[in-house]
């Protein structure tokens, strides 16, 4: 995962706020107990939900060093935070959490994963009965492009085959809905037709102060059946 146009997309989202504030609004409610977040990058999410449960143990987790000391400078007055590297593929990385975590979540996170059935796999064995996964991945194939290329995604999912991969896991699936229609207007015109290999800053801006408005067309018009990810409420029986 590691990336100059990586680094660049985390920046950019990192000032997405009315953005980012949906997605975590949308993810908040399945949230409980022992956290573990999956890809926290510059922690983003994490400082969200350091705010909102200051006495619930959390887990952040990265792959890249660099992001886990980004981690550990924001949240170094925070005991019931810690950091660790973890790889999504490493079973032995997962082995020494096991049966740990009342919910855990990643966010653009699984699409960056070679093997993503071993992915669930593992997150499957750290959750306690009972416990949930919430996971948000990138929808629609054809908008597979230059931007998925430069920040280091194999795939982009449908909602018939995420379905059909979660399906030979033991995860029962709760609730799939997608999120960000607008999204897939930029999306394609960026990567698919400007062949561009990052986000513009302006453009994030733009979108961002719009988010409102999007929001309640998501909600009356579109009603969460289309958008540029999926969100997905895992539950480990």
């Amino acid at each position: 995962m590691e990336s100059p146009n990586l680094d660049k997309t985390l920046e950019i989202f990192e000032n997405t706020e009315k953005f980012t504030n949906l997605i975590y609004q949308e993810i908040k409610p399945f949230l409980q107990g022992n956290i573990l977040e999956i890809g926290s990058g510059i922690g983003s999410y994490s400082k969200k939900i350091a705010k909102d449960f200051p006495q619930n143990q959390i887990l952040l987790s990265e792959i890249d060093p660099k992001y886990i000391q980004t981690l550990k400078a924001l949240f170094k007055t925070k005991p019931n935070i810690n950091r660790i590297k973890l790889d999504l593929n490493s079973e032995k990385d997962f082995q020494m959490l096991s049966n740990q975590f009342d919910s855990a979540f990643a966010l653009n996170v699984l699409e960056h994963v070679e093997d993503d059935l071993s992915a669930l796999h593992n997150v499957y064995s750290v959750l306690k009965k009972n416990g949930t996964f919430i996971l948000l991945v990138p929808c629609h194939k054809f908008l597979f492009n230059t931007l998925d290329q430069a920040v280091g995604h194999y795939r982009r999912y449908t909602k018939k085959d995420l379905i059909e991969k979660i399906h030979k896991t033991d995860f029962k699936i709760e609730k799939i809905f997608h999120t960000n229609v607008p999204g897939i207007i930029g999306w394609y015109i960026t990567g698919n037709i400007l062949k561009k290999h990052s986000l513009n800053k302006k453009a994030m801006k733009l979108f961002d102060q719009l988010v409102p408005f999007f929001q309640i067309l998501e909600k009356h018009i579109f009603r969460k059946k289309i958008g540029l990810s999926m969100i997905v409420i895992l539950k480990k029986q």
